[in-house]
């Protein structure tokens, strides 16, 4: 009888199993590039993304384009693969649509179904020329808007997919093909300075945001990256060490960049901020003090087991930079500074069993 029961029991829950699988993403359809031809006529490029590679699950059954004179509706579409490209031009359309070649604002609305449902999906303007919120610049014959989405990327499973998350002018149009870096980026160099208006000559560090490659700082403070082409606002930085990820705010650098130039910029840096919450209890993880030091030594006090091999305090300078490591055994102990360590603020971060536990400021001011 407890053997039919069992086996009862498992008959009943393999449906419920089976019956809440974890759902893929359904199709999507976003603008790849956009350009103009000879005789002034648009052409835009839709990339699809589809993870069964028919479009039955979930399916898109509208896609509208969109300017800033109107819509409409594209005429006929076919989703085969993962991974498509959909070629538009006026004839494509159930109605002539116009796109001004030397400012306008382009989006996509289209609409996919769920049994009876219906959403309605619209995807971020990209504007060009001179509108207020124009970040392009207008693209010349032999020129495209188009998409570059490395610095974005979506998981499924096994199944990856890049997103579109960056726009610039592009000097080598591939309609027809998938998007690549050629002809979008031009150069941004300068050099790197500290809080203290220092030159940052550490080399250890790779900086990263949004629109532009890594940035790594040369031993003589300077930096020179390919940046891609549209108007910048770079207020932020970011880096990692180890598991933690870092906030860089940076005095706000304003660039206009085009294809294959060289724009000048230097780097200022306000403040950084590590990512990882410090923890939110009431009783922080560890203590020091005294807190400003005012001598080469501090004590401190940690509330969680410690004795570990893998158990140790980092200290960190304003650059991100790791100033020294102390091994710790004990839950309380005295720790003494790197001979002329310069006053000023500085990280510490707490680790056991190399994760991190706490993370405080601390401020170092001698007499």
């Amino acid at each position: 009888m407890k053997k039919l029961l069992v086996l009862m029991i498992a008959l009943v829950c393999i449906p419920v199993l089976m019956a809440n699988p974890i759902e893929p993403p359904p199709a999507s359809i976003e603008l790849s590039e956009i350009a103009f031809e000879n005789n002034g006529n648009w052409v835009i490029e839709l990339q699809s993304f589809n993870y069964y590679g028919s479009n039955e699950y979930k399916p898109i059954d509208s896609i509208f384009i969109c300017s800033s004179s109107g819509r409409s509706k594209i005429n006929r579409f076919k989703i085969v693969r993962e991974n498509g490209i959909l070629i538009i031009r006026n004839d494509s359309l159930l109605s002539n649509l116009t796109i001004n070649p030397i400012s306008d604002s382009i989006s996509l609305t289209y609409f996919r179904r769920s049994y009876s449902n219906e959403t309605t999906v619209q995807t971020s303007p990209v504007v060009y020329g001179n509108f207020v919120t124009a970040t392009l610049c207008s693209p010349k014959t032999g020129q495209s808007i188009a998409a570059y989405g490395s610095l974005g990327l979506y998981n499924f499973g096994n199944y990856m997919r890049y997103l579109s998350e960056v726009y610039s002018l592009d000097m080598s149009p591939t309609i027809g093909l998938a998007n690549d870096s050629t002809g979008m980026p031009g150069t941004l160099k300068g050099n790197i300075y500290d809080s203290n208006n220092q030159l940052i000559t550490a080399t250890d560090l790779t900086y990263y945001g949004t629109g532009f490659y890594d940035i790594l700082p040369n031993a003589d403070g300077s930096y020179s990256t390919r940046i891609f082409s549209y108007k910048h606002r770079i207020d932020r930085l970011y880096y990692n060490s180890g598991t933690n990820k870092f906030i860089i705010e940076i005095e706000p650098i304003n660039v206009s960049v085009q294809p294959d130039t060289v724009v000048t910029a230097d780097i200022h840096i306000l403040k950084i901020t590590g990512i990882d919450p410090v923890n939110s209890k009431a009783e922080p993880v560890i203590r020091i003090y005294p807190n400003p030091l005012t001598a080469s030594s501090f004590k401190y006090e940690i509330s969680i087991p410690v004795k570990s091999a893998n158990s140790y305090i980092e200290l960190i300078n304003m650059t991100g930079q790791q100033i020294a490591r102390y091994s710790i055994t004990d839950d309380k102990g005295k720790i003494e500074l790197p001979a002329h360590t310069a006053n000023g603020t500085y990280t510490l971060r707490l680790f056991v069993n190399n994760k991190n536990f706490g993370t405080l400021k601390i401020i170092l001011a001698h007499k």
